[in-house]
């Protein structure tokens, strides 16, 4: 079946759009419309309310009712806000693609974030001046430098504390990609979901949480899969 070529893509924590701008592009050049913001708190976004899974999805709600995208693309965060639009049945979905989703955290990551997200992580944010030229070609990590605590913090204790639906009655098809030695989304734990799911797949790379930078040759391979023929 042939769709309207509008995609959402939704970033992660301590991101921004920015970082995916090689996919907006390779994304663009093949007739689709990418929508793509900012998250509170993030990038250019200034944190004028809670960074959380629920706020992210408030925040785009109105653009998902007036661009009605067919397609929604979430990484990390992204994922978990990208499956809480589409139980909202705001626009007519064909498609989610999630990238390592913070759906199902292991045990011993909810214990590292939860110590990390307190004192580690405000003193390393005020060492972000003499870190920022360190950090300058490495994009994404540079981004995190940048991005506020409150934000970050804000973002982990949602997803902690995050309540998943009901998967067998997420009924649009889903297809994930996870690395192999994921630590937020280890295959181990989404395998179960993915299995509830009615018609959802799951694709494992040979990296950690950013398959998109670390396998791009499969990532797109992944894409072209699972992206629906355009109009």
């Amino acid at each position: 079946m042939m769709v309207d070529p509008a995609l959402l893509l939704i970033h992660g924590t301590a991101d921004s759009t920015a970082n995916w701008a090689r996919w907006q592009r390779w994304l663009s050049g093949r007739g689709w419309r990418v929508i793509a913001v900012d998250l509170p708190g993030h990038g250019t976004d200034p944190l004028d309310c809670a960074c959380s899974v629920a706020s992210c999805a408030n925040h785009l709600e109105a653009i998902v009712r007036a661009e009605r995208p067919t397609v929604l693309l979430g990484h990390s965060l992204g994922g978990t806000v990208a499956i809480e639009l589409a139980q909202r049945d705001l626009a007519p979905l064909a498609r989610l693609l999630l990238v390592a989703p913070a759906v199902a955290i292991p045990e011993p990551t909810r214990w590292f974030y939860d110590w990390f997200c307190g004192d580690p992580l405000a003193l390393l944010y005020a060492q972000r001046e003499w870190l920022a030229p360190l950090l300058a070609p490495l994009p994404r990590l540079a981004t995190a430098n940048r991005t506020a605590p409150e934000a970050i913090r804000g973002a982990w204790n949602s997803l902690r504390d995050w309540q998943p639906p009901d998967w067998s009655k997420l009924a649009t098809p889903t297809a994930v990609i996870t690395g192999q030695w994921d630590h937020i989304a280890p295959p181990h734990m989404l395998s179960p979901i993915v299995r509830e799911m009615p018609d959802a797949t799951l694709e494992v790379a040979p990296c950690r949480h950013l398959p998109m930078d670390s396998t791009p040759e499969q990532f797109e391979r992944w894409l072209i899969r699972h992206l629906p023929p355009v109009d």
